[in-house]
């Protein structure tokens, strides 16, 4: 993985020398002309060498096919060392058929196999069905939504034979062993679409890519041959000297040495730009400023034009609607975002395509995927999450290039609002890396010190606030993606550190054993007893082969459709069998001693919290807490996630009884909370639970099984956060990852210090910051040219900092 230099700096990886392909070979050409109907291949830009300057090189569409396929017929051969590829070019570039022609000529000539790994499954399903439209039907592809039956006949197809590309969700790939999908196919070549992705931190980054490199470099090895990876990408800084770099750190992250690379050029010069400076007039709040600039706006674009536009939150949407839009032109009009289901989408996205609606208000959903070509404007109502973002968004417009396509935005420096709460949304902080370090120790102390194990993301459920009104999936969901992007910065930056990997994690995405309660009789029991075995001693209690139950009695249902009846006990009509996760706890003191320390925090919690009541309509703030907490020995950090434990305290049947809530408090990373009458309630619930439930004596270990929800598992967070006890998750539905603890010695000292501090977290809040400097430089100065502005992208996207270019183009 990452190679440090004695300076401690990271090494750049080995470029190999371009060597192109004069032409592309007859036979690939005819396909061209059969499966897409097109005579020629399309040029496009790439620069020659980035290290040396921005000369450029116009090269064609069939030379690089030529290349993938030549790499590939070398791999097949078994010859010298097989080259990866890595392509950046701008949207509308043609960058699909770079992969599809060679993977579907590779399939004719030589009955490969090419797998196709895509972050998005709208965009999976755009390219099949594309492809299928076209007459080509030696195309599938595989996701956690289709049920097994579905995957089962998909397989059978791919393992056969009658399929040549073949596309997998990172996901699913991950999840199994390669033979599931393809059985004794020989694989010809991996296409990472959508590369960026692995270098894309934050609440976008899809944490399952980050893994794809270690994956495929073990799956090389175990197949015992070779394949060319091809990775693709339409936006992508070249910064090898900065911290912003997006090629090489893909690169490095893929596990693709030796490689070639091919920038493409980043200008669009069939884009142009109106960016205006939006005034806040006398008398006027910010928000009707912004309502007055839009409406305006959309006027012009309804008159005439194909327009998106994008706005940050998909809450705001419907009702900006209303303020954006006349009534009358309501019918010109359709919003897209994530939550609308995909034939809601599908319908929009046609109607916009046919000209049925010529305006589309957008979260970022609508990218990647979407293929509209006549597209003639792009208006941000701010500023994206990051400058790559933006123009991969604006690179929307006009990919048909006889179009002339404007991206415009009114612009006022309060528009960062937007951007500073989408990186709070997805934001993890030091406190809690910190925490979740501190837990890998407890895990490996409690699960006997072994090298490898499962830890369950239920392990680190309190330490990121999540609230729990959400459906248990999203919940779950959601809570996969902060743990294990979490986890892979404590494993990258412990690298960094010390030169070596302390730990090493690997995702296990979907079903593993687990455990199922059904108190409600035997029926299940009888109806599935091939699957469970019964846990001594506990009624009503098995081991359940879930994967099983799942493939071969429920088929029919979807990973999402399954998952959902088991959390709500729903599989088997007559029967509620839930799963649960079996808690194994260590009492680090005797439970009379922990129970004599909770009492006393409640005691004293309870008494701030009346006066809070009585003298300040309930507000108090972290610095008394912090006195608080500090009176019971527990740490600054342990103590706001123990009180943010309490903020989503029982959800029952979807309704969430909370009796304390938070808000970030203005320009401060500092919470302040308001607490509500019934909060003893709360607390004396939790000493209730704890008299019915924890018993022994410091060393004995409990072993409790119930729900991620329960009251249960909430006492067991809150008792650890005071010290009094360490406990570990197995089963419960909740995705697995497995760590192995490579130098425990190291980590637990590291555990123990109380000092750590992520590095990886401190860049990304630094480039966070940088690129709210770039979007005040670009959009701030009204005097730039089109043409200056196409500068500006393209000296940030090969390698020119912030400072460089504020430098340049304010001056």
């Amino acid at each position: 993985m990452t190679e440090m230099q004695e300076e401690g700096t990271l090494r750049l990886p080995e470029l190999k020398e371009r060597r192109l392909p004069e032409t592309c070979r007859e036979a690939v050409s005819v396909l061209l002309k059969e499966v897409y109907g097109y005579d020629r291949f399309r040029d496009f830009e790439i620069y020659d060498d980035l290290f040396k300057g921005k000369e450029k090189l116009c090269i064609s569409q069939g030379q690089l096919i030529e290349h993938v396929i030549l790499e590939a017929e070398k791999a097949r051969k078994s010859e010298a060392q097989v080259d990866n590829i890595l392509l950046t070019a701008p949207t509308g570039s043609g960058k699909s058929l770079l992969f599809q022609l060679p993977a579907i000529y590779l399939g004719k000539e030589y009955g490969l196999l090419t797998i196709v790994v895509s972050p998005l499954k709208a965009l999976i399903v755009d390219q099949v069905e594309s492809l299928l439209d076209l007459g080509y039907t030696r195309v599938a592809y595989a996701s956690s939504d289709l049920s097994p039956e579905q995957k089962s006949d998909v397989y059978r197809r791919v393992r056969e034979g009658e399929i040549d590309l073949f596309y997998l969700s990172p996901e699913l790939l991950l999840s199994y062993d390669i033979r599931h999908f393809v059985g004794e196919r020989r694989i010809g070549m991996v296409v990472i679409d959508e590369a960026h992705t692995v270098t894309t931190w934050g609440k976008e980054f899809r944490v399952d890519y980050w893994f794809l490199g270690r994956y495929l470099s073990e799956l090389k090895q175990n197949l015992g041959y070779a394949f060319p990876l091809f990775a693709l990408t339409a936006t992508a800084v070249w910064n090898p000297k900065g911290g912003n770099d997006m090629i090489f750190e893909t690169i490095r992250s893929l596990q693709m040495e030796p490689c070639v690379l091919y920038v493409g050029t980043v200008k669009r010069r069939n884009i142009g730009f109106d960016i205006r400076q939006m005034q806040i007039e006398a008398g006027e709040t910010y928000d009707r400023a912004k309502q007055r600039v839009v409406l305006a706006r959309t006027e012009d674009f309804l008159d005439g034009h194909k327009t998106l536009l994008y706005y940050p939150f998909a809450g705001g949407i419907e009702m900006r609607l209303k303020t954006w839009v006349k009534s009358t032109d309501w019918h010109y009009v359709a919003t897209y975002y994530g939550k609308k289901d995909k034939v809601q989408k599908a319908a929009i996205v046609q109607e916009f395509k046919e000209g049925e609606k010529k305006l589309i208000i957008a979260t970022k959903a609508f990218g990647m995927g979407v293929d509209i070509s006549d597209i003639d404007r792009v208006y941000h109502a701010a500023p994206s999450s990051t400058f790559v973002d933006y123009i991969q968004e604006i690179g929307r417009a006009a990919r048909d290039g006889s179009i002339q396509g404007v991206a415009s935005t009114d612009f006022n420096e309060r528009d960062f609002y937007y951007m500073k709460r989408l990186h709070q949304t997805g934001n993890i902080a030091q406190e809690q890396l910190v925490l979740i370090l501190r837990k890998l120790a407890d895990v490996y102390r409690m699960k006997g010190g072994r090298q490898e194990m499962l830890v369950s993301l239920s392990d680190f459920e309190f330490v990121v606030k999540l609230p729990r009104t959400k459906n248990k999936l999203e919940y779950e969901a959601e809570l996969g993606q902060l743990i294990k992007t979490a986890l892979l910065w404590l494993e990258d930056d412990l690298a960094k550190r010390f030169g070596k990997h302390l730990i090493e994690v690997s995702p296990k995405n979907l079903l593993t054993e687990g455990y199922i309660q059904d108190k409600t009789g035997d029926a299940f029991a009888r109806e599935f007893a091939d699957y469970l075995t019964p846990i001594a001693g506990e009624e009503g209690l098995y081991k359940a082969h879930l994967e099983d139950i799942w493939e071969k009695r429920f088929s029919e249902l979807g990973y999402k459709e399954f998952k959902q009846k088991l959390n709500n006990g729903t599989l088997m009509e007559g029967a509620r069998a839930v799963s649960v996760g079996k808690h194994e706890v260590l009492l680090k003191e005797d439970a009379s001693v922990i129970r004599q320390r909770m009492d006393a925090l409640f005691k004293d919690l309870g008494i701030m919290l009346k006066t809070a009541l009585i003298k300040s309509k309930g507000k108090f703030d972290e610095d008394g807490l912090r006195l608080l907490f500090a009176d019971h020995n527990m740490d600054v950090r342990s103590a706001k996630r123990f009180i943010g434990s309490l903020l989503e305290s029982r959800t029952e049947e979807g309704r969430s009884v909370s009796y304390i809530s938070s808000a970030k408090k203005k320009d401060s990373n500092e919470l302040s909370f308001t607490v509500t009458r019934g909060f003893d309630l709360l607390l004396s619930r939790y000493q209730k639970l704890f008299a019915q439930r924890i018993v022994g004596n410091a060393g004995d270990r409990l072993t409790y099984f119930c729900t991620p929800f329960s009251d249960l598992n909430m006492l067991l967070n809150l008792l650890s956060m005071l010290g009094g006890l360490s406990f570990s998750v197995e089963g419960g539905g909740t995705p697995c990852v497995l760590v192995c603890f490579n130098e425990p010695d190291l980590l637990l000292q590291l555990a123990s210090s109380g000092d750590y501090r992520n590095q990886i977290l401190d860049d990304n809040e630094r480039i966070f910051e940088e690129q709210i400097e770039l979007f005040t430089s670009f959009f701030g100065n009204d005097s730039l040219t089109d043409g200056q502005r196409w500068d500006f992208v393209e000296d940030y996207f090969t390698g020119m900092g912030v400072e460089e270019l504020k430098k340049k183009y304010e001056g």
